[in-house]
């Protein structure tokens, strides 16, 4: 577990103990622990003691890396997520069936990835679906082609679509039509 402050020592067991808050990486709770059995320990116990009968499986683990992209700032890939500012909607990060519930009733398949349909926006019901690796990358900020630059270009212009309409039907975040639509990824 992480150490997040120090507090000092209390008398635990007939001898003096220094103590600490932890952060468990798991259900990311706060947890006081002497600072030898914190440092030693990989959850606050919540492993353990899972009730969903889902820990180890595909899509609890998508939960946890979710987690730890936005909430953990030793994860590498941090940066890309919580050090943006992306978060979880509470109900998700504190609880694992309540995200469970939404995958199952919306298309989750284990060869699927969660995808945040604004790509700016936050893991929550109404930002997320579920698709393939291939249209994850295609979703990345730094990823598109020319070809497709001028396809959305071209819809634009018919004044037929919004910009998430194109977003929908591109497979792209609203922030990156935006982007294409202001020039400032048409010069790739």
């Amino acid at each position: 577990m992480e150490l997040i402050k120090k507090l000092g020592t209390k008398f635990i067991g007939g001898k003096w103990r220094r103590i600490g808050v932890f952060s468990c990486p798991f259900c990311l709770q706060k947890v006081e622990r002497t600072l030898s059995d914190g440092e030693k320990c990989i959850s606050c116990g919540c492993h353990k003691n899972v009730k969903h009968g889902d820990f180890g499986t595909k899509l609890y683990n998508v939960w946890c890396d979710m987690k730890q992209r936005c909430y953990n700032s030793k994860h590498k890939r941090y940066k890309d997520y919580g050090g943006r500012g992306i978060t979880i909607c509470p109900e998700w990060a504190n609880d694992y069936t309540k995200f469970r519930d939404w995958a199952l009733s919306h298309g989750y398949k284990e060869n699927l990835q969660i995808n945040r349909i604004e790509n700016d926006g936050n893991y929550e019901p109404s930002n997320c679906n579920w698709v393939t690796r291939t249209e994850n990358i295609n979703n990345r900020r730094n990823t598109i082609s020319k070809e497709l630059i001028k396809q959305i270009e071209f819809s634009y212009n018919t004044e037929e679509y919004t910009r998430k309409d194109l977003a929908i039907k591109y497979n792209v975040s609203i922030t990156t039509i935006r982007r294409i639509l202001s020039k400032l990824i048409g010069g790739l």
